[in-house]
């Protein structure tokens, strides 16, 4: 057994992959169609570097991984990264006909390695078809980088497009936060790319580094299993934070229409304009929208943004940010001193209150409770 850094490694994130698939099978938390698709991209890959690490080690030798366990992974990965991304951003997207037959290359790919290893087991003149096999292996890979840079350059649009389409605020639906999936996609494409300049290397100039293809390896195996645990923790805080959004909205009556401003309205309760503004950010919930500004909630209300700071200030004695931060801070400690959402995360809580990172949550409630969402929690538990 020959063991390096590299493949240490791999061994090492090969092992935990299993483990991950086995842990995320076992727990009902996770199971939807996207976590679905996301198991079987880390099982597919953690067995496809299983079957490569068994040779580089010297376990075994390339001819016989190749004849006896090789099986042609690398044409499935981009398509469940694919339907994963679908399936994430809209959990109940079917998948059709098309999506399905994404699959026909690998399964193809597969019939044609089964040929060549019962060609081995019956030992059937494999010295005339060594040629054939060689070329196979080659067209896999080829077809694969093309495959994977073709399948996560879709991903990445599916996921830019659907941000445009979702642009506004909606308090029916919880928009994720997609900046670590774009980051994850990109930097997968870019070291497929990577990938494509190694296999022109190796196929056709037969001129590659000693070290190139751990390079490779090594990268692709830690965004791959990133992209893993990243997935499962993100689908985590979606799915305590539908609970709490419909908590939320068992608990309160949305108004259709602003309060009436009839003159009796007016003469108990002041400034139309403030009953308008509160109606808006109270009843209406918008205070939830972690991208509401003055200007936007102007907007809104047909008045000017100067006008109602103005109003903001006179009548209520406080200013919009912290006007909003408190209400923001009031659905926190809703969540955090019920018991139903006793082993929610924080993040969970602060992004469904309002907020729009962990960090500025932490600050805010803080602020104006004097204790940190989880002192507040552990206070009141």
């Amino acid at each position: 057994m020959e063991l390096n850094i590299f493949n240490s490694l791999i061994i090492t994130g090969t092992i935990q992959g299993f483990v991950f698939v086995l842990i995320v099978m076992l727990s009902k938390k996770f199971r939807s169609k996207s976590t679905l698709y996301l198991t079987a991209l880390i099982f597919c890959y953690s067995f496809s570097n299983l079957i490569y690490i068994l040779p580089d080690i010297k376990l075994i030798s390339l001819d016989t991984m190749y004849s006896y366990l090789f099986i042609p992974f690398a044409p499935i990965i981009p398509v469940l990264i694919f339907l994963y991304v679908k399936h994430f951003l809209n959990p109940s997207y079917k998948t059709s006909i098309k999506d399905k037959l994404l699959f026909l290359p690998f399964i193809l790919f597969t019939l044609v390695f089964i040929g060549f290893k019962l060609i081995v087991l019956f030992d059937i003149n494999y010295e005339n078809i060594l040629y054939l096999f060689r070329i196979s292996v080659h067209l896999n890979e080829i077809f694969a980088v093309i495959y994977s840079i073709m399948l996560l350059s879709i991903s990445l649009l599916i996921v830019y497009n659907f941000e445009k389409q979702y642009k506004a605020y909606n308090t029916k639906l919880i928009k994720p936060r997609l900046l670590w999936l774009k980051a994850m996609l990109s930097s997968i494409l870019f070291f497929t790319f990577f990938w494509a300049y190694l296999t022109y290397q190796n196929i056709f100039a037969k001129n590659i580094g000693e070290h190139d293809f751990y390079i490779l390896w090594l990268a692709m195996a830690v965004l791959i299993y990133m992209f893993g645990h990243i997935g499962i923790y993100k689908f985590g805080i979606l799915k305590e934070r539908k609970k709490l959004r419909e908590y939320t909205f068992e608990n309160i009556e949305i108004l259709e229409e602003p309060t009436s401003t009839n003159s009796n309205t007016i003469e108990n309760n002041g400034n139309p304009n403030i009953i308008a503004f509160e109606d808006y950010i109270k009843h209406h919930k918008a205070y939830l929208d972690p991208k509401l500004t003055l200007d936007k909630t102007a907007d809104q209300l047909q008045l000017s943004a100067s006008y109602l700071s103005r109003i903001i200030n006179s009548e209520l004695h406080t200013n919009f940010p912290d006007y909003i931060n408190y209400l923001r801070v009031e659905e926190a400690k809703s969540y955090l001193t019920n018991p139903e959402f006793k082993k929610y995360t924080i993040l969970a809580i602060g992004l469904e209150a309002g907020f729009n990172s962990k960090s500025s949550f932490y600050n805010v409630f803080k602020k104006h409770t004097g204790m940190t969402p989880l002192g507040f929690k552990k206070a009141n538990d």
